[in-house]
């Protein structure tokens, strides 16, 4: 799939292009050529390739594409760029932002990149400035273009205009040409891989060329198939057999028998290298044209969408985030002592407005708000599979599929949410195209996402005990007493509750002629499917996104303290190799805590992201000392109510300590008086030198110990001997009484 900000490189051919703006419907993208601006002061109106002549320059072997790093800073709130101490950035950039801002509409850019252009506007533009002696405005239309160009470039955000460069476009790694002793694998086991279990060697450009031949024997050849179904392990496995092992031949009695004896580990790729390598070579059109044997690639389809879409392409194409607050009280999970509530939670949900299946959901305390919205959006680019067994639900990636990054993105409106930096940072990290902030589609589009929270509502919440009765009758028990299902078991609830209405609603109406020939079910997952292949190539599966770019894109940036032992956030502490070795724990001992600028998913504790200026995404681990954190591996919801409980404990023991100090002085007060009054009639102590007879009194005191402990030994068994006597006879025989009688 084409998409903005896509960094296409081909280095055999020196090809470096950078997807600025797409246009689905006319199935043609704005690209820059990044060797011509190469160290350019001004960069030129990107130019207009189609779809078809990307694909062809992807098709390559030594073709690669990833999203383009734009500098860090571009993605950074402005109380972060002022804390580096770049005040003048936002001053420069505000500053050409408010000169070209009429241009910088969808509208415009559209008109500029793929119309007849927009000379008339720029020379109204100058005039405008002029009438209004707006100060600094520029008098020639070159400077305007230039500013634009940038903008547009640099991701259409306001941040594009700050006076930052493109990074170094050349900095793809060359690999060695031919397999050979010093081939050592690049990465974190050192220099020379010492400190890494795998020993396996690095890759060379003979390595890949392996890899295609591979490839290139399992395709179909005369009409014939190789391999019923392609698979990427299966071509490991053959490129092991092939290149990676040895015949040996032994005869014996005339009767010669050959034996494979694989490579030794420093002389061959491990398995992960090998599916790396595979995924780099083989792109997601190339894949599906290898596995079920397509010809005529979809790329080259006609839009087929219906007007009800109103401008939606296909599955992923843009998603709506919307939120309710659900009917029904959640029980507190860290006191079982009685039935307690949380109170009534936010349900966030994601919905593809092609499709209407549910893609992405998450459950909160507060909002709605943009901090909820976001933790929903990262769930709708998660493996499903792995998300639901985090609360012990089983499904297969065949009942949820959804895991892709969106073209678009809605949220409805409200002044909760923010927007120029939400905008800013979905452009630049990921190449979100759209963030709308009002419903740019017609109103049954939003009546289809309010009948969504009626069926998790009433479908299936409204069944169980805590829930909020239509029509409650009068002196019946409060809801909020009746809280049963915990935090994890709500959201397994909603977990089978969504796969079941993706997998089982009636969608019959919005198949379209070739989704009907196709034979699909008419469920929102099969439409998801089946449009994700037909109009949208396949979409852009998060999967293979680095997580952290992901997280960093939708989530609210919020502040950490670095301090000598660690990383404080939100009453949690957090460690990483990373700021050790860049010093920040010695900075902070020397000079004091400083902030820094992290983001977290709600739905895990355990880790928090925070981006360097060099573009790296950093880890940073819950600090887990003897395995006993009792907030590791939790969701931050609940950890969030026990944190406040534990505010609740620390204030009343600090009132029962006082308490008890009083009554410790109090205790301490009286000693001294009693012992002032056994020594009322001695006389004042006036000697200055140490007292006599120390040793001799401290010897007497405990000679009178010992005789007082004896007394009380003594006394004792007397009184045990006593209590013997008082037993009552049992039988005694006639030499008993003889004896012991009267």
């Amino acid at each position: 799939m084409i998409y903005a900000g896509q960094h296409i490189v081909d280095d055999k051919k020196r090809v470096k292009l950078l997807v600025c703006h797409v246009d689905l419907a006319l199935k043609t993208a704005a690209v820059t050529d990044l060797v011509r601006i190469e160290g350019a002061e001004n960069i030129p109106k990107p130019a207009l390739m189609k779809f078809s002549a990307l694909y062809a320059v992807l098709r390559s072997p030594s073709a690669t594409s990833a999203q383009y790093e734009f500098d860090a800073e571009l993605s950074l709130s402005d109380d972060a760029i002022t804390q580096l101490g770049k005040q003048n950035w936002l001053k420069k950039r505000d500053k050409k932002y408010t000169l070209i801002a009429p241009l910088t509409t969808e509208v415009m850019i559209r008109q500029y990149l793929y119309r007849d252009g927009i000379a008339e506007d720029v020379r109204q533009l100058i005039d405008t400035n002029r009438q209004l002696a707006i100060p600094g405005a520029w008098s020639t239309k070159g400077a305007y273009y230039h500013a634009l160009n940038r903008f547009i470039v640099f991701g259409c955000t306001r941040n594009a205009l700050l006076p930052v460069k493109l990074k170094n476009v050349g900095k793809n790694t060359h690999l060695p040409a031919k397999i050979g002793d010093k081939n050592i694998k690049r990465g974190r086991g050192g220099a020379d891989n010492r400190f890494s279990r795998s020993k396996s060697m690095g890759v060379t450009e003979q390595h890949k060329a392996q890899m295609r031949a591979t490839i290139a024997f399992m395709k179909s050849k005369d009409g014939k198939i190789q391999y019923p179904k392609f698979a990427i392990y299966k071509a490991i496995e053959l490129y092991q057999y092939n290149f990676e092992s040895t015949v040996i031949e032994r005869t014996v009695d005339n009767v010669t028998t050959e034996t494979r004896i694989p490579f030794d580990e420093e002389h061959s790729l491990s398995e992960a290298q090998l599916r790396y390598h595979y995924k780099q070579i083989l792109d997601k059109t190339e894949y599906l044209k290898i596995r079920y044997g397509h010809i005529a690639y979809e790329k080259d389809h006609a839009d087929r969408q219906g007007s009800s879409h109103d401008g939606v392409l296909g599955a992923t194409f843009r998603y709506e985030v919307d939120a309710t607050v659900l009917d029904k009280y959640i029980r507190y999970p860290f006191d079982n002592t009685g039935q307690y509530s949380m109170g009534r939670p936010v349900l966030y949900i994601v919905i593809d407005v092609f499709s209407t299946a549910i893609v992405g959901m998450y459950v909160g305390f507060d909002g709605p708000n943009w901090a909820g919205a976001s933790q929903a959006l990262v769930n709708a680019c998660s493996d499903k599979v792995a998300f639901a067994a985090q609360f012990g639900v089983t499904i297969t990636e065949d009942e949820w599929p959804c895991h892709h990054v969106p073209v678009e993105i809605t949220v409805d409106n409200g002044r909760e949410y923010p927007d120029g930096l939400i905008e800013s940072v979905l452009r630049t990290e990921i190449g979100v195209r759209g963030f709308n902030f009002t419903a740019v589609f017609r109103g049954d589009a939003k009546a289809v996402v309010e009948k969504k929270f009626d069926v998790l509502n009433k479908g299936s919440l409204h069944f169980s005990p805590g829930a909020i009765p239509e029509a409650p009758q009068r002196g019946e028990q409060h809801p909020s007493n009746q809280a049963l299902l915990d935090y994890d078991s709500l959201v397994a609830e909603l977990i089978h509750t969504i796969v079941l209405h993706n997998n089982s609603a009636d969608r019959l109406h919005r198949l379209d002629i070739n989704a009907i020939r196709a034979g699909i079910d008419i469920t929102p997952i099969s439409l998801f499917k089946h449009s994700l292949t037909q109009e949208m190539n396949g979409g852009r599966d998060a999967k293979k996104e680095e997580q952290g770019r992901l997280q960093w894109a939708f989530l609210p940036e919020e502040t950490a303290s670095v301090r000598s032992d660690g990383i404080y956030f939100d009453g949690l502490v957090y460690y990483s190799d990373y700021a050790k070795k860049a010093g920040w724990f010695t900075k902070a001992k020397h000079h004091g805590a400083f902030k820094i600028p992290v983001k977290r998913w709600r739905q895990w504790t355990t880790h928090l992201w925070h981006k360097t200026l060099d573009g790296q995404y950093v880890c940073f681990n819950l600090k887990n000392v003897n395995d006993e954190s009792p907030f590791i591996d939790q969701h931050w919801e609940p950890v969030l109510h026990l944190l406040e409980q534990f505010k609740d404990k620390r204030h009343e023991n600090r009132l029962n300590l006082k308490k008890l100090r009083i009554a410790k002085q109090q205790y301490s007060q009286e000693l001294i008086r009693l012992n002032q009054q056994i020594i009322a009639s001695a006389p004042d102590n006036t000697r200055v030198s140490m007292s006599p007879r120390i040793k001799e009194l401290q010897r007497q005191y405990a000679a009178v110990q010992h005789v007082k402990h004896a007394l009380e030994i003594h006394e004792q068994l007397a009184n045990e001997n006593s209590t013997a006597s008082l037993l009552p006879n049992f039988g005694y025989d006639d030499i008993d009484n003889e004896l012991f009688g009267d």
